[in-house]
């Protein structure tokens, strides 16, 4: 799946909060350290599709964090919409990625404990939202 096909998709809708998660992209540096404690592996074995669906859920899910951490109800319902549109083209891997990056969000200390709290739930929320079918593979 390519992000112009996903954008595409949701810029029609709402163009602003394409933008917003597209501006949530990681670094290569971020998309690496977060890949590497997922999935024990380095960027360079991954391939150039995985690592496009590896950003694109980076930044999806640092536009659903920033959101509930802000209490910002607008973008939240926006993000979560795009979050289940997603699902048909994401699988397992993708998944564990998301899951992973709100536990290390979580586990921030420059985040109160409520706070912490409301990540930690979040990523109960996606995790139990999964669907149960299979998508890329790790």
């Amino acid at each position: 799946m390519s992000l112009s096909l996903d954008q595409s998709l949701c810029a029609v809708e709402n163009p602003s909060l394409y933008e917003e998660r597209a501006r949530l992209a990681p670094s290569d540096r971020e998309l690496s350290l977060l890949l590497r404690l997922s999935f024990g592996r380095e960027l360079e074995t991954f391939d150039l599709d995985e690592l496009e669906l590896a950003r694109l859920v980076f930044a999806q899910v640092a536009l659903m964090a920033g959101a509930a951490l802000s209490a910002d109800s607008e973008v939240f319902v926006g993000a979560e919409r795009l979050w289940g549109d997603m699902q048909g083209r994401i699988g397992k891997q993708e998944h564990t990625l998301a899951k992973r990056f709100l536990q290390l969000l979580a586990q921030d200390e420059m985040h109160t404990e409520s706070e912490r709290r409301l990540l930690t739930k979040l990523a109960e929320a996606l995790e139990e939202r999964r669907p149960h079918h299979s998508g890329l593979a790790s």
